[in-house]
């Protein structure tokens, strides 16, 4: 008994006829008198009563029209779901973020409409060094974190590479200089870092190395210039970072991407010096063979990325929003 003889069987039982089954089974009537006949002798017992106005079920026949029905049912719901895990859209993905990186980011690469709704995702936020151990010892299947500093010819994200992860990046994005709105270069458009006399604040490594990595190399270059820099006051996180701000301690830099509606009372300015992007980067094991992970990545690595010409070359904008996420 296979597969065919149950739909057959199950056509018949339906359609309350052998010839009509025939026709609805695109196949001529002997074959499938033929497959009944041989059914029921495999099963030893009658199955169908056959008279004049067709064919109605034995007792033995009704409990196998059940069954079938059942059973064809379950084995269709089964390879809808293999199907659905061979291509991605049905399983579990675990996604750690570091600190640092945008929440904005987050709905482009693990929507529903990105992941669909039969995708479980667990989103984890650490330290961007517990990004990268988490993923290499198969805790998570990708990590989101922001990298350092390019270095002409260097290695991007020395750590991840030791630990012979994949790195790509996924987003690009300009640094912003976060001020109070009561600040004298607030209703600047672009501001002059070298021009914000007065401390600043900076992020720990704790918070991300590689954004905090960035912030530091833009500092050093005001100070290159030969300019005054203020005092330093260190956060352990942006909300902290954005709290000292708001508190009129110094100024800070962010990642374009944290403008949003959520922190009263802070600007955000564009830099007038073009500096360096900062890059948001995906890791992932290369042997990881998770198709939601996969169908994760092509999405990823296929997201537009924002205007990173440098300000010469940039579109004018309208005014920053005075409110942060």
């Amino acid at each position: 008994m296979d597969l065919r003889d149950l739909e057959c069987f199950l056509a018949v039982a339906e359609e309350g006829s052998i010839s009509r089954a025939a026709a609805a089974l695109h196949m001529t009537q002997p074959p499938l008198t033929v497959r009944l006949q041989a059914l029921e002798r495999e099963l030893g017992t009658a199955l169908l009563v056959r008279h004049g106005r067709g064919v109605t079920l034995t007792a033995a026949g009704r409990l196998l029209a059940e069954r079938s029905r059942r059973h064809l049912a379950d084995l269709a719901a089964t390879s809808d779901m293999v199907r659905a895990v061979g291509s991605g859209t049905r399983g579990a993905l675990r996604v750690v973020v570091g600190h640092t990186v945008s929440p904005r980011l987050l709905p482009h690469l693990t929507g529903s409409a990105t992941l669909g709704p039969d995708v479980d995702l667990r989103l984890s936020e650490v330290t961007d060094v517990d990004v990268v151990e988490r993923v290499h010892h198969r805790e998570a299947h990708a990590g989101l974190l922001h990298l350092p500093p390019a270095v002409p010819g260097g290695t991007r994200h020395v750590h991840g590479r030791a630990q012979g992860l994949e790195v790509a990046v996924v987003a690009r994005e300009p640094l912003v200089a976060v001020l109070p709105e009561g600040h004298p270069a607030a209703s600047d458009e672009r501001v002059d870092l070298a021009s914000l006399a007065g401390p600043r604040v900076v992020l720990a490594d704790s918070a991300g190395e590689g954004f905090a990595a960035h912030a530091r190399a833009v500092w050093r270059l005001v100070a290159g210039d030969g300019r005054t820099v203020g005092a330093r006051h260190e956060a352990g996180s942006i909300m902290h970072a954005l709290a000292l701000v708001e508190a009129g301690v110094g100024v800070t830099l962010l990642p374009a991407q944290y403008v949003g509606p959520a922190w009263k009372g802070l600007v955000a300015r564009q830099l007038r010096r073009h500096t360096a992007v900062v890059e948001t980067a995906a890791l992932w094991r290369p042997d990881e063979d998770s198709p939601v992970m996969r169908r994760f990545l092509r999405s990823a690595l296929s997201t537009p990325e924002p205007d990173v010409l440098g300000p010469e070359h940039g579109r004018r904008r309208p005014e920053s929003p005075s409110i942060f996420l």
